[in-house]
């Protein structure tokens, strides 16, 4: 018997705009493009309140089936939009986006969220006796984080700049990122006849279209940088800018940022070297098709894996003034009282190891490895650090991050991330999904100490045992590699893991050799 082909659901258009901002002219232009394909589609819209206290929503659904193939029929379509079940959100200002965020319409394996990045405030906002601002980074970390894809950039500038309207440029960007199975054409023929503004409503619509499908065709919102980190210098932001889908530059730049607070600006621009092929792999690839998610969790987890916490870090941490301000606040002491702050500290022979150069560190691993006692040599350390002793003490050992580059602790954490990157686009040759997956297992590795170890024995044997034999046989194992990862981070032990590779007990030896070649050499 025949399978029956499966019906494809309708299709939902969240939008969220400002009073005079030309939502309902967006609204109009979409059924426009929507209808002059034969397709059945349905407006609704719920006014707002003037003077910033609501914005006015409008919702589009619509059945990508043309009418002529539907006979008599007619899908049942919503009036309203329902959480989780939004195709795309498309905001006028930036808190709109948060704001459907918070309500649910953006949903992370679903939704492509299209805002600008410019601030309209809002009547608490203004009224407020203190500041009563939103936080912006806040707002665009959670748009970033909560869709499955997010297209942000200030279309208020580019309207102003062409003399025209913010909905002809929220039409071009909605066009550009291809979210809506529409043509772009059509989309480009409804605002072209538009009426007597139709010239500058077109030129908005080209400025939105290139600012998602050229590179460098607009500035990207980027995190502000906390107190405690340092905003990157124009030479490194401009190749983020330049050479980044729009999509992905919030990821980067918040990189560099931290990259930077971490070791130096030289550090920060080998990640975006180790980055390079894996954006034009994914441009290569139509990666904008996919959320740019090859670019996005590489980007992610490399940043965190290059900026291990090694002592150097640790110390560097925990003399930040911030932090004594923030242990003094919760402590509620007054301006005049002493606070006592001890550190405990337990180092093992990975951290000792990270302090020596890389032939001592690897003579010395190897002596405790032979006896088994990798677990045994934690050496437990009280320290001051709000006495003068104490706190030079842990400076000094901060200081000694410009040798980090040199120590055996960096040659092992260079060695792992060249293997992962490797493997990540030997996979996504295979197939995308696979790709992400494997980037996602970077995530394994973390902490110290035994969690350490046991983070990278298990990503060393997931890699041989599952994403290397896929590879070589060309087979998609997104799934299993999934599956394998989330088993591993959910359960210590390590049963659950174990018992999801392929023959784990007979061939354990063999297994075990292959895992042992990803390692770093000694």
């Amino acid at each position: 018997m025949a399978k029956t082909k499966p019906r494809p659901r309708t299709f939902g258009i969240l939008i969220a705009a400002l009073g005079g901002e030309g939502g309902g002219v967006l609204t109009n232009w979409l059924v426009q493009a929507i209808s002059s394909c034969g397709y059945y589609v349905q407006s609704t819209s719920i006014p707002g309140v003037a003077q910033r206290t609501g914005g006015t929503t409008y919702y589009i659904e619509f059945y990508p089936v043309p009418i002529s193939e539907l006979g008599n029929r007619r899908p049942n379509l919503a009036l309203t939009p329902m959480p989780g079940r939004v195709d795309v959100v498309i905001t006028s200002e930036l808190i709109e986006a948060a704001r459907a965020v918070q309500g649910g319409f953006v949903d992370p394996k679903r939704t492509t969220l299209i805002a600008s990045s410019h601030r309209v405030f809002a009547i608490a906002e203004k009224s407020a006796m203190g500041d009563g601002t939103f936080d912006s980074d806040l707002a665009l970390k959670a748009c970033h984080e909560m869709a499955a894809r997010a297209v942000i950039f200030d279309m208020e500038k580019i309207a102003a700049d062409e003399g025209t309207v913010l909905s002809s440029v929220m039409i071009g960007g909605l066009a550009g990122t291809g979210a809506v199975p529409i043509p772009a054409a059509k989309f480009e023929a409804v605002v072209a006849n538009s009426g007597r503004a139709a010239e500058a409503s077109l030129a908005g619509y080209h400025r939105g279209f290139r600012a998602v499908t050229e590179v460098g065709a607009v500035e990207t919102p980027t995190p502000a940088s906390a107190p405690n980190t340092i905003a990157p210098p124009s030479f490194l932001a401009d190749r983020v800018s330049a050479s980044w889908p729009v999509e992905t530059q919030y990821v980067g730049m918040a990189a560099l940022a931290r990259l930077i607070d971490y070791q130096n600006n030289k550090y920060a621009a080998l990640y975006l070297e180790h980055m390079a092929p894996v954006i034009a792999f994914d441009r290569a690839h139509r990666g904008a098709r996919n959320g740019w998610q090859l670019t996005k969790e590489t980007a992610r987890y490399l940043a965190l894996r290059m900026s291990y916490e090694d002592i150097m870090r640790v110390a560097w941490l925990k003399t930040r003034k911030s932090r004594f301000d923030r242990i003094r606040e919760e402590a509620r002491a007054g301006d005049h009282e002493p606070v006592r702050i001890t550190e405990f500290l337990k180092p093992g022979p990975e951290e000792f190891c990270a302090l020596l150069p890389i032939g001592v560190g690897n003579w010395l691993m190897n002596r405790v490895r032979r006896n088994g006692n990798e677990s045994r040599y934690h050496m437990g350390m009280h320290i001051r650090s709000d006495t003068v002793t104490g706190f030079l003490t842990m400076r000094i050992l901060a200081a000694l991050r410009g040798l980090r580059k040199r120590s055996w602790r960096y040659a092992q954490e260079k060695a792992q991330i060249e293997t992962w990157l490797g493997l990540v686009l030997r996979a996504a040759n295979v197939n995308y999904r696979f790709g992400v997956e494997v980037a996602e297992c970077a995530n394994l590795i973390k902490g110290y100490g035994n969690t350490y170890r046991r983070g990278v024995a298990n990503f060393n044997r997931l890699m041989a045992e599952i994403v290397m034999p896929a590879i070589d046989a060309n087979r998609n194992a997104a799934k299993k590699v999934a599956e394998a990862r989330d088993s591993a981070l959910a359960d210590p032990d390590g049963n659950q893991f174990v018992a999801l590779l392929p023959g784990a007990e007979e061939n354990g030896a063999r297994a075990g050799s292959r895992a042992a070649a990803l390692s770093p050499g000694e």
